[in-house]
């Protein structure tokens, strides 16, 4: 079976040229790391927010997930002071920040097989290296949305991890064929 995830490496200097175009976002995993909270805070409600609402936004604000507008110096930020920690994931996107906190809101509770509720922390780099290849193409695209990739940094490289839906690589140029009526 081909597979249906292509990973590759990048640097921080993909990462800094999406941020640049706007189209960077990155969400920061509160649980382990405190300067998370502050930093969305920091940023104002329209670049920066926890993706729980309701009193989960207040009762899970120190230990929650925040999506941030990934902008120059939010990759400064994380290159220099969360690098080598698990802090969280990048995601690429042509979408504003209320359709991406929507779209990754989806995504915090999934179904257990004893048809319970378990939090999905899909935002850990290393679940969401394990989580894509298990994954159909239905459920990839899903989970994609209106991410074109999500990226995650390798600690011992200093590289990134790019993560697309294979069938969104470039194609082998076809020669085109036009069909007529006689």
């Amino acid at each position: 079976m081909a597979e249906l995830v292509t990973m590759t490496t990048g640097s921080v200097l993909d990462l800094r040229r999406e941020s640049a175009a706007g189209r960077l976002y990155a969400v920061l995993d509160g649980c382990d790391e405190p300067r998370v909270r502050a930093k969305a805070a920091e940023l104002g409600a329209d670049r920066g927010a926890s993706l729980y609402r309701g009193a989960a936004e207040a009762d899970l604000a120190a230990i929650a997930p925040y999506l941030v507008v990934a902008l120059p110096g939010i990759v400064d930020w994380l290159t220099a002071t969360l690098w080598s920690a698990p802090w969280g994931i990048f995601a690429v996107a042509d979408a504003d920040f209320d359709t991406m906190r929507t779209h990754f809101r989806r995504f915090l509770l999934i179904d257990a097989p004893d048809g319970g509720k378990w939090y999905f922390r899909f935002y850990d780099p290393r679940v969401l290296a394990r989580f894509l290849p298990t994954c159909d193409a239905a459920q990839l695209t899903e989970f994609f949305g209106p991410a074109a990739s999500f990226a995650w940094t390798d600690p011992e490289t200093y590289g990134i991890t790019l993560a697309r839906q294979a069938w969104f690589d470039a194609a082998p140029a076809r020669p085109r064929v036009t069909l007529r009526r006689a």
